[in-house]
């Protein structure tokens, strides 16, 4: 989970640029009078995504008497992230946000698309809002689906106003299974609110993550198995150890929350990983 810039693009200009090819001149004059909402629900998101209120803002069909959820859903999907329209400008410079173009949600796959915080279906006046925009992968876009939190402790991370990079929140375990196998969880710091220990936790149990690290890690194990036992049989275990903690120190200058970072770390604590078990399969 990482930080990302907030957009400096408002929900007013997007929402304009995204309509201005919209030829249906009813359709039109009523979305253009939805302005003054979308622009009271941009601040209204704003206000409450740092305080643990998203979960209290209103869901809605119809939107001021007489434009439907869908007609502002298709204001997104037809308007902004098709191909060739105006709105695609700003739609891509969203995607292009995040850090070496890596999903900010999982910290690991490649940001295909963008998800919306809390779902278009659900909050239309925030479809095209690009607060409530992130770039993400395609799997952790799916895993939400149209999922909107229900309270303070459901309200997952959010790139653009949760910043935890500075914190090592990401931790791991070695199982002695046959493979030895890594189990990923997140250990709060004391520093940490209840409240954000909670939303993270959320977060990365609803984004399956720890799946996704422990797989990799699975395989990781594998590739090492050749270049520890070579180091084992010159140096033994403490050989191992050694060159296994200089691995984790190398990551943790980087990203001290990635899953290399907290795998190396678990790994090279193990006594028994280090002394030939990973040579377990």
């Amino acid at each position: 989970m990482k930080r990302v810039l907030k957009p400096n693009f408002n929900a007013k200009d997007t929402f304009h640029i995204c309509i201005s090819i919209v030829r249906d001149k009813d359709l039109k004059s009523r979305l253009l009078e939805c302005e003054n909402l979308i622009i009271k629900a941009e601040v209204e998101f704003d206000s409450k995504v740092t305080t643990g209120e998203v979960y209290t803002i209103a869901k809605e069909k119809i939107v001021n008497g007489n434009v439907t959820a869908n007609e502002l859903e298709k204001v997104y999907t037809q308007r902004m992230s098709t191909k060739d329209v105006p709105g695609r400008t700003i739609y891509d410079k969203l995607m292009s946000a995040s850090t070496l173009g890596i999903c900010p949600l999982c910290n690991h796959r490649i940001v295909e698309t963008l998800d919306h915080y809390l779902p278009k279906s659900e909050f239309p006046r925030l479809a095209v809002t690009p607060i409530n925009l992130i770039p993400s992968c395609y799997t952790c876009n799916k895993s939400k689906l149209a999922n909107s939190p229900t309270k303070p402790e459901e309200e997952t991370f959010h790139p653009y106003f949760d910043n935890i990079e500075d914190d090592e929140w990401l931790s791991a375990i070695v199982n002695k299974t046959t493979p030895p196998s890594v189990s990923f969880f997140v250990k709060a710091p004391n520093e940490w609110s209840d409240l954000l220990a909670k939303r993270v936790n959320h977060h990365f149990i609803s984004f399956s993550l720890n799946k996704l690290y422990s797989t990799h890690a699975a395989v990781l194990i594998r590739n090492l198995h050749g270049r520890l036992n070579s180091i084992y049989n010159s140096f033994g275990a403490n050989g191992v150890q050694k060159y296994l903690e200089e691995e984790a120190k190398s990551r943790i200058n980087i990203d001290k929350n990635s899953w290399q970072t907290a795998f190396y770390k678990a790994i090279s604590n193990d006594i028994w990983f280090c002394d030939q078990g990973y040579k377990i399969n």
